[in-house]
């Protein structure tokens, strides 16, 4: 076992940065006009600023993006839950390889066990959010078309959508983000000691994704997740 800041196998060669690596629902807030299988004929007025065509275009965007969202909830949870869960992988088999090659360090450890609590984190995080839909909405977005479904919708309604399309978003982002920690993990145990090699260039590539970076995001993330789904976010 090696003593040192974690990076000894390139301890005898310069390194530039030098660094190592819900809340309950209010049952009284109605969430679905009752009157939602109406179909509105009039249609918007149109609008003769050209001035904002990107932003209109992102806000259409995004209002597909969400009805599409809870049409497939379940499939795209599913997506999540693996995601999440698997984010510790690399850094459980990083741990390995360094065990078997000898030159195993505690921060190797507490690096693999920051992974792993990433990953539990974010996975129960997750299993929040899912069960934070609601079911109604769920329905409504599985049987109506896309206007259908954002008229069938009150303003607490919407609020709702939106809240939990965040959260939902920011624990992929998390996901995606715990995932880069552990790859670098993982180069650095593949990394050439002498500081060649593709390992050792994706371990550099992957600098930015040090532990102590990755569990500020993570939990910047997380927290705009427990946010939304706890109604802390302005209303639309």
């Amino acid at each position: 076992m090696h003593g040192g800041n974690g990076l000894s196998k390139f301890e005898n060669m310069p390194i530039n940065d030098g660094n190592n690596q819900f809340g309950d629902n209010n049952t009284q807030n109605n969430i679905i006009n009752n009157h939602y299988y109406h179909h509105n004929n009039n249609g918007p007025s149109p609008n003769g600023d050209d001035a904002i065509p990107l932003v209109i275009a992102a806000v259409f965007g995004v209002a597909i993006l969400v009805w599409w969202f809870f049409g497939h909830i379940d499939q795209v949870y599913y997506i999540l839950n693996i995601m999440t869960l698997s984010s510790a992988a690399l850094s459980a088999f990083a741990l390995v390889i360094i065990i078997v090659s000898g030159e195993f360090e505690i921060e190797d450890v507490l690096r693999f066990f920051g992974s792993v609590l990433f990953a539990l984190g974010l996975f129960g995080l997750a299993v929040l959010s899912r069960e934070h839909a609601p079911n109604d909405v769920v329905q409504l977005s599985q049987h109506t078309k896309f206007t259908e479904f954002w008229s069938g919708l009150t303003d607490y309604g919407k609020n709702i959508v939106v809240a939990n399309f965040v959260a939902a978003l920011a624990i992929a982002m998390s996901a995606f983000v715990a995932h880069l920690a552990s790859l670098r993990q993982f180069s650095y145990s593949l990394a050439n000691p002498r500081g060649v090699g593709f390992w050792f260039g994706l371990y550099q590539a992957t600098r930015f994704f040090k532990m102590r970076v990755a569990f500020v995001i993570i939990s910047a993330l997380s927290g705009l997740a427990w946010a939304a789904l706890n109604g802390k976010l302005p209303g639309i």
